[in-house]
């Protein structure tokens, strides 16, 4: 036992050495000695800083992106309030910046500025990685599969908060490395820097709390040990972090000055911004306001490594891990590569068993877009930790293998850039967003499906944000006025936004929205309104509603016994049953209305799965059948409808708006096939109004229109059963289909060549 631990102690020795003379092997022959500065910039740095600022302006989004973007934009061009918990610091720089920027629409100045910090947090990861091993190909390394992973390259280059969150996490980090290396006499004042940095960090996205906890508790615990603090000066980093938090004056001084046209709550008194900074709204520790979902740990953390791995590769994955393996041979490293380690599984941990988002639905890929932005926190530190990977495992084999240093040194130098360049190439069609316009014109177009002087009622993100950008910020279609369904819920709507409207009527002024008209004991007249109320009250007045999406809140039903939702061109009229136009008005309407149908406003494969891009090209292709399938549901209502031959001008009249819809988003793809940009469910109800002709026209011996529509049914029905999730289940529909593509095709034997078919 004795010659064990002697042996082991020996090469333990062995390896410090070994590590002691790697570490002067390199600093001699790999690395040029530069006068350091605050961040200890080299030549190579700059090449860095210069190459990430270049390709994120160049896909920097030419107008409004997906997400929260819009809401920022509004914020920062009317020094308004972003929703909780108000991000001040970014809507502060924003709001100064886009004053000062002399050229470009809000959206991209505003774009413009995120490209910038998301390149500068890039550069940070460049010199933390550099700092901590003085080694190039870990610093390229590192920053390279950071800054080109799909996820950062594509949240850096729009107006959102996550590319200063990646700054202020890389500048935390960097503080722990700057704490680490200073002497003892100097760290109480880093320590106080980074209180500062904490609060203002604190300004912009609450989860880099978890980092502070954590580096925070550390810096304390070391100066506590080191008996390197006086009481004054634990005083004065208090003070520090609360001066970061200044930004937070934001909140009052925009609900009193600035006027903003859209804003979220009333911050008026402490209460309120105390209440926005705690996220009282959405849920102070939670993702969503879904009371009724749970965080999935075990779910979240595969989701998580899935990304990862599919992110930066399994390489950076396998390096991280090594880093923490191998740590235990460099002891100058180990409290640092602990720190980043602490920190990271405390956020994972916390944000995967937090993260209440059911991402099993049918929305389930937008869910999955809006939980994976919250990892890139976490793979700030993983791609310093494959930095640190690739440096020990460099160092380990140079002790053994010292004459080959050399020649591996620029083996994984060029190795590095390799990667970094098919990170590129891989990433950047999908990353470069310079001719992006899709939300823009979804917002416009959602403006336009509403006539001149009404009321536009818009539910979720998707709808609202566009829209309002659109209307707020660069002016369009200013005569209508744009109603959130979420937001008229909380008490602050009416008093804060309200006055900005024109048309819009607050029921019987009643102050909040609620499912149930709700009384106060004691109190006589109702204090909420449905959308009963809403629509009545517009009805009398002569103001037109629309809604989008065509689903209203749930438990809120009532005003269906009265009123009905008519598909427009995107949003949908809210008219009263007594005033329904007949099937042959509305099929008159419906011929008139215009459709996009260009490709990049329709085409889903242009935009990743779990952007909301995509679900605009969705929703867009969605939009093109609306009126077809009213029409239809309109005809069915009868169910004999279809057989009787007076239908028959009607029902050709529904099929050609079937067919206008399928062949506008029926484009020739590369390899000249069709490319159909829309979802399963429509092959079904074209098959269907095909099939109601087929045996309109069949039951009046009328064979060669009858077999046409035969054709077109076939082609759009076994269409759907191939594309369908589970076309071999014994659903009563699935067998029916079935049924009468056998039948036709018994009658019809040469119902699918090109050839003239014969009827049996």
């Amino acid at each position: 036992m004795k010659n064990s631990r002697l042996k082991s102690t020996k090469k333990a020795s062995n390896l410090k050495e070994g590590h002691e003379k790697t570490d002067k092997l390199l600093l001699k022959e790999h690395v040029e000695e530069e006068k350091e500065c605050f961040f200890d910039l080299t030549w190579h740095s700059y090449i860095g800083l210069f190459l990430f600022i270049s390709v994120y302006v160049k896909c920097t989004s030419a107008s409004i992106p997906g997400g929260d973007s819009g809401d920022f934009i509004l914020a920062a061009q009317h020094f308004g309030v972003a929703h909780p918990p108000g991000y001040p610091l970014f809507v502060t720089c924003g709001y100064l910046w886009m004053k000062f920027l002399p050229f470009g629409n809000p959206a991209y100045k505003l774009n413009l500025l995120t490209s910038i910090i998301g390149a500068l947090a890039a550069f940070i990861i460049y010199i933390i990685t550099y700092k901590i091993t003085k080694f190039v190909p870990s610093a390229v390394y590192a920053s390279a599969v950071f800054a080109f992973s799909h996820l950062i390259w594509f949240h850096s280059i729009c107006a959102e908060i996550f590319a200063l969150n990646n700054l202020f996490c890389g500048l935390l980090l960097y503080w722990v490395v700057k704490f680490q290396q200073a002497g003892v006499d100097t760290r109480a004042r880093v320590a106080m820097e980074a209180s500062f940095l904490s609060g203002l960090s604190m300004c912009n996205q609450h989860t880099s709390a978890l980092f502070i906890g954590v580096i925070g508790s550390w810096m304390f615990l070391s100066l506590l040990r080191d008996k390197a603090i006086t009481l004054q000066q634990f005083w004065y980093t208090g003070a520090a972090f609360c001066l970061g938090l200044l930004p937070y004056l934001q909140l009052p001084i925009s609900s009193y000055f600035s006027g903003a046209p859209s804003t979220w709550g009333d911050h008026r008194s402490f209460l309120g911004i105390w209440k926005h900074f705690l996220r009282d709204e959405y849920g102070t520790f939670r993702l969503t306001a879904e009371d009724d979902v749970s965080g999935d740990i075990a779910g979240n953390l595969r989701l998580y490594v899935q990304d990862l791995v599919n992110e930066m590769g399994a390489l950076t994955f396998l390096l991280s891990v090594l880093s923490l393996v191998l740590v235990r041979y460099f002891q100058h490293l180990k409290t640092t590569v602990y720190v980043y380690v602490a920190s990271l599984m405390v956020y994972i941990l916390f944000f995967c068993n937090q993260a209440n988002m059911d991402v099993s639905g049918d929305d389930r890929e937008l869910k999955k877009g809006v939980l994976e932005r919250f990892w890139m926190q976490s793979n700030v530190v993983i791609s310093i930790l494959s930095g640190c990977g690739l440096w020990f495992t460099y160092s380990l084999i140079c002790q053994r293998y010292e004459k080959f240093s050399n020649a591996l040194y620029y083996i994984l130098l060029a190795t590095a850039v390799a990667i970094g360049a098919h990170q590129i190439g891989r990433n950047f069609d999908s990353c470069d967003m310079s001719n992006n316009f899709i939300v823009r014109d979804f917002g416009r177009k959602l403006l336009d499906s509403a006539p001149n002087n009404s009321v536009l009622m818009l539910e979720g993100d998707l709808a609202s944000i566009p829209a309002t950008y659109m209307r707020y910020s660069e002016g369009y279609r200013s005569d209508v006025d744009l109603v959130d369904q979420e937001l008229m819920g909380f008490p602050w709507y009416k008093p804060m936004v309200g006055p900005r409207f024109n048309h819009f009527i607050f029921p019987y002024d009643r102050e909040v929205y609620f499912k149930k008209v709700e009384r106060r004991r004691g109190e006589k007249e109702p204090f909420s309104y449905n959308f009963q109320d809403i629509f009545d009250v517009h009805r009398k007045a002569g103001v037109p509603v629309y809604v989008f999406p065509r689903s209203l809140k749930s438990g809120d039903e009532g005003w269906e016994q009265k009123y009905e939702l008519i598909p427009g061109a995107l949003a949908h009229e809210v008219r009263h049953k007594e005033d329904l136009y007949s099937l042959d008005q509305y099929l008159d309407i419906a011929y008139k209305l215009e459709f996009d149908s260009s490709v990049e406003n329709c085409d889903t494969s242009l935009y990743p799965v779990r952007s909301f891009e995509y679900s605009i090209a969705e929703t867009c292709g969605h939009s093109a059948f609306a009126q077809a399938e009213y029409a239809h549901i309109k005809l069915a209502e009868d169910g004999s409808a279809h057989l009787k031959v007076e239908n028959r001008p009607v029902m050709i009249r529904i099929f050609e708006l079937y067919k206008r819809a399928y062949n506008a988003l029926t484009v020739k793809s590369e390899d000249g096939e069709p490319k159909l940009m829309f979802s399963t469910a429509h092959h079904e109800t074209y098959g269907i109004m095909s099939y109601f002709l087929y045996q309109n026209y069949f039951q009046t011996n009328e064979i060669l229109e009858a077999g046409k529509y035969a054709k077109v049914m076939t082609v759009q029905l076994e269409t759907f059963l191939r594309q369908s999730s589970n076309p071999n289940s014994a659903s009563n529909d699935y067998s029916s289909i079935r049924n009468v593509l056998a039948v036709a095709k018994k009658k019809f034997p040469g119902l699918m060549t090109d050839e003239k078919f014969e009827f049996t």
